[in-house]
C-alpha cells in the first residue's frame, strides 16, 4: 500500500513548541525578533523574506485588524507568513509577494505537515488569510487561475484533509511469531473459517452460480456459528430471526444469510479457496492455512483486510469522506493506536434525532459487526488486537491516499500530451491500447489508468522500471514492510512521466502480478499540444482481448483460449466454466471496443 515518505523531523520550520512561543511574543517583540536564528543562511533567509514583504505586510496586517482580527492574532498571522516566506525565498529565485508558485507552495506546506500536522495548519491559515487580501485588493498580479488553486489548497477544509492520516496513529506492537500464532489461533474468524475450510475438505458440489446446494447450507452456516437449514421454501415463521434460539432459520439459498456470504467472499477474495460452476475447492493456501498453524498469523491478516475494506476504502470515486466511513475508520485508528477509546465513548453517545442519527447507528452496527468476527476487542475500551495491526494500516493508508487524491489541488495547466502505446507482452495476437495523458501524469496515476485498460482487477503488486533488467531503475507504491529482491523500488507516487520519457519511441516497463508476470512495455508514440482538464486520459486505438486474471501469466491465458475452443480437450467444460462462457459463447482474441474502454477511463478523467 503506497504510502507518502515522511519529511526528515529536520525541518527548516523549527519546534512548534517554540512557535508557540514565538506567538505570545510577537506583539511585543515584533516579528523578526520571533524569526531571528543563529545560522547565516538563515539570518539571510530572513532578511530576503522580510525585504520581500516590506512592501504589503503592513498593509496585510491593517487589513486584517479591520476585518476584526485582533492585534495579536494579526501579530501570528504576519509571523507565520513571514515564515512561509523564509523558506520560499530559499527556492524561488527572484521572489515576487505577490505571485506565488503554485508548487512550491505545496511543497512548502507538505513541509510543514511532515514535522508537524498543527504546523501545518497554522501556515496555511496565515498564507489563506493573505491570499484573500491579496485577492480582496486587486494586488495579486499572478494568473487568476494559480490564486484559486492557492486559496483552494489553503483552505481549512483541504488542510483538514491534508492531515486525515489515519495510518500514522497505529502503534504496532511488538510480537515474537510464536506469540503471534497463539494470538491468530485466539481470533474468532479464524475459529470460523478454519472450519469452514475442514468442512469443505476435497471439495464440494456448488450450483451454476457458485453457491452451496441447499442440503449443504446448514453444515456451512453451523461452521460460521448460524443456526440454519436449506428448504424448498421459506416458512412464514422462521424466515425471520426466530425467538426460539433453537429454531433454525430456514432459506432457500445462501444468499439470505449475510454472514455465510460474507465468509465465502472474504475466502475467496484471500484465495483460500477457488470457486466455479461446479465445485468449491481449497487452493494451496488453503491448505497451507489447515495444515500449518506458524501460518495462522499472516492468514490472519489477510483476511482482516478484506474483512474491514468495504468500511474503510472507498469503491471507485465514491467520497472518501463519507460521514460513516470517517467515523468508523477513526474509531478504528484510535483502536490500533497507543491510545485506545474508552467503550464509553464509542457507544451510546450519539444525537437523539436527525440525520446525525441515522449515521451514528450504522456506525455503531459496523463496529459491533467487526467486534462479532474478533477484528476488534470490546471491554473497557475498544481495541485493535497487534496481531492485526498491520492489515489495519494497510487500509488506513488507502483511505488516506484516497483523501489525499481528493484534496488534492489540481495541477497547473499541462504543458503537453503524450500518446502512449501500452502492449502486454508475449501474447498472441498481440493486446494493446493507444492511450492520450497528460506529459506531467504520475506513475502512481499511469497505474490505475493501466488497471482500466486492460480490465484488471487491481489484486496484485505491481512495478514500473526505467531501462533494463538487472541495472533498472524501478518503481512501485512506497512499503517498508514488503519482500524485494535486491534494493526496494523508488516511491512512485508523484514520479511524472515527462521525467521518465522525453522524445518518441523511449519505453518504459510496467510488470503487473508478479505470479503470473504480466509485462507491459510502454512506448512514446507521440508528443502532441496540451488538452484542456477533463479530456484525458483518452484511449485512441488498441488492439485485442484483455486476458482474464489469475490465468497463469501470457502463455497460460493462450492454452485457456485454445483449450476453450477445443471439445475435445478434457479440461475443455471446466475451462469454459472458469472463463464464465455460456453455451456458444467464445472469446475473439482479436476483439477490441474503444467506447467501452473509454467508459472505464472516463471516472479517471474527474482527477486529471
Amino acid at each position: 500500500m503506497a504510502k507518502k515518505s515522511k519529511p526528515s523531523k529536520a525541518s527548516r520550520f523549527g519546534n512548534p513548541a517554540k512557535a508557540a512561543e514565538d506567538k505570545a511574543k510577537a506583539s511585543s517583540a515584533g516579528v523578526n525578533t520571533a524569526l531571528n536564528t543563529s545560522t547565516n543562511v538563515v539570518s539571510l533567509a530572513n532578511a530576503v523574506a522580510a525585504r520581500t514583504l516590506a512592501s504589503v505586510l503592513p498593509a496585510f496586517k491593517s487589513w486584517m485588524i479591520q476585518a476584526g482580527i485582533d492585534h495579536e492574532e494579526a501579530d501570528w498571522l504576519s509571523a507565520l507568513l513571514l515564515d512561509f516566506f523564509k523558506n520560499y525565498v530559499q527556492s524561488v529565485q527572484a521572489s515576487d509577494a505577490s505571485n506565488l508558485e503554485v508548487d512550491m507552495t505545496s511543497r512548502i506546506l507538505d513541509s510543514a505537515g511532515g514535522f508537524h500536522p498543527e504546523m501545518r495548519v497554522s501556515i496555511a491559515l496565515a498564507l489563506n488569510s493573505y491570499l484573500k487580501f491579496l485577492m480582496t485588493t486587486q494586488a495579486w498580479t499572478g494568473p487568476v487561475d494559480n490564486l484559486i488553486q492557492l486559496i483552494t489548497m489553503t483552505s481549512p477544509d483541504a488542510t483538514q484533509a491534508a492531515n486525515a492520516k489515519y495510518a500514522q496513529r497505529v502503534f504496532r506492537q511488538p510480537q515474537t511469531a510464536a506469540q503471534a500464532a497463539e494470538a491468530a489461533a485466539d481470533l474468532v474468524f479464524v475459529h470460523r473459517v478454519g472450519a469452514l475450510l475442514e468442512w469443505i475438505g476435497e471439495g464440494r458440489k456448488t450450483t451454476p452460480s457458485g453457491l452451496l446446494p441447499r442440503k449443504d447450507i446448514q453444515w456451512a452456516a453451523a461452521c460460521v456459528e448460524v443456526n440454519a437449514v436449506g428448504a424448498a421454501t421459506r416458512s412464514s415463521v422462521t424466515s425471520a430471526i426466530s425467538s426460539d434460539d433453537d429454531e433454525p432459520r430456514q432459506v432457500t439459498s445462501m444468499t439470505q444469510l449475510p454472514r455465510l456470504m460474507e465468509y465465502w467472499e472474504v475466502m475467496t477474495e484471500a484465495e483460500l479457496i477457488h470457486v466455479d460452476r461446479q465445485r468449491v475447492q481449497l487452493t494451496g493456501q488453503g491448505r497451507l492455512f489447515q495444515s500449518d498453524p506458524n501460518q495462522r498469523a499472516r492468514y490472519a491478516a489477510i483476511l482482516a483486510y478484506f474483512f474491514l475494506y468495504d468500511a474503510l476504502v472507498p469503491y471507485d470515486d465514491s467520497r472518501p469522506d463519507n460521514p460513516v466511513r470517517t467515523q468508523v475508520a477513526e474509531i478504528i485508528a484510535a483502536a490500533a493506536s497507543g491510545n485506545p477509546p474508552e467503550t464509553s465513548a464509542v457507544f451510546g453517545q450519539g444525537p437523539a434525532a436527525g440525520p446525525e442519527k441515522y449515521t451514528a447507528i450504522f456506525v455503531e452496527t459496523r463496529i459491533r459487526d467487526a467486534a462479532a468476527h474478533g477484528l476488534l476487542e470490546i471491554g473497557t475500551h475498544v481495541v485493535v488486537p497487534p496481531v492485526l495491526r498491520h492489515a489495519v494500516e494497510q487500509l488506513l493508508g488507502l483511505l488516506d491516499k484516497h483523501i489525499a487524491k481528493q484534496s488534492r489541488v489540481p495541477r497547473g495547466p499541462s504543458k503537453a500530451t503524450f500518446q502512449l502505446k501500452i502492449q502486454i507482452d508475449g501474447i498472441t495476437p498481440p493486446v494493446w491500447r493507444s492511450v492520450t495523458v497528460p506529459a506531467e501524469l504520475g506513475l502512481d496515476e499511469l497505474h490505475e489508468i493501466i488497471q482500466n485498460l486492460f480490465a484488471w482487477n487491481e489484486t496484485h503488486l505491481h512495478e514500473f522500471m526505467l531501462g533494463t533488467h538487472p541495472n533498472g531503475v524501478r518503481y512501485a507504491p512506497a512499503d517498508p514492510e514488503a519482500d524485494h529482491w535486491g534494493d526496494p523500488p523508488a516511491d512512485e507516487e508523484g514520479v511524472a512521466l515527462n521525467t521518465l520519457l522525453h522524445a518518441p519511441k523511449d519505453t518504459l516497463l510496467y510488470t503487473y502480478d508478479f505470479g503470473d508476470n504480466w509485462e507491459h512495455t510502454i512506448t512514446l508514440e507521440k508528443i502532441l499540444p496540451a488538452k484542456a482538464p477533463g479530456i484525458l486520459p483518452l484511449c485512441v486505438a488498441g488492439s485485442g482481448h484483455p486476458p482474464q486474471e489469475d490465468s497463469s501469466g501470457p502463455h497460460g491465458w493462450m492454452e485457456k483460449l485454445a483449450t476453450s475452443r477445443n471439445p475435445s480437450d478434457p479440461d475443455h467444460a471446466y475451462i469454459r466454466s472458469w472463463m464464465g462462457l455460456r453455451k456458444g459463447q467464445h472469446i475473439d482474441p482479436t476483439a477490441f471496443d474503444p467506447s467501452a474502454v473509454n467508459k472505464q477511463l472516463a471516472p479517471l478523467r474527474k482527477m486529471l
